[in-house]
């Protein structure tokens, strides 16, 4: 007697739920008349971006406090010298320059203090993730938060002391 029952009501449970994905497909592709890449062909290009160099830095960076600096063969100190650079639009490059003029010195001192606080994974992350989003942070309010696109980290040589 359970047999019967249990199959009929699986085969009703099943066609309600065809019925109810026929519906919301339904009302899905009947709300779209474009294709999305219609729309990109009216959005702007994307803006071309400038490379303002920030500097050279050479950053002793102590690691005695740091549990991951065991990675680094044992040592409590490594050398951190890197090129920074800031993207920035080229309608903004006149103002972001004389930012720069008025701040470097308050600019490089963060930068370095930033570096000297990082611990041993976030300076060896491949793409840097980290130290660049804490160095946009604090970075953005002498250059300007809407300025400032992105940083750049290049040349970066990491070693023992």
């Amino acid at each position: 007697g359970r047999g019967p029952s249990v199959l009929a009501s699986l085969a009703n449970s099943r066609d309600a739920l065809l019925l109810a994905f026929s519906l919301l497909a339904a009302i899905g592709c009947s709300s779209k008349s474009k294709f999305e890449f219609d729309v990109m062909d009216f959005l702007p290009a994307e803006e071309e971006l400038n490379e303002f160099p920030l500097g050279e830095y050479k950053v002793p960076v102590p690691l005695a406090d740091d549990p991951g600096h065991s990675r680094l063969g044992g040592c409590n100190r490594m050398q951190f010298d890197f090129e920074l650079f800031a993207l920035v639009s080229p309608k903004e490059q006149s103002q972001f320059n004389d930012a720069w003029s008025r701040h470097e010195g308050v600019i490089r001192d963060r930068v370095i203090d930033i570096c000297r606080r990082a611990t041993a994974e976030e300076l060896m992350e491949p793409e840097l993730s980290t130290l660049k989003a804490r160095l946009s942070d604090a970075l953005a309010t002498q250059l300007g938060e809407n300025r400032l696109r992105q940083l750049l980290i290049n040349n970066v040589i990491s070693q023992e002391l």
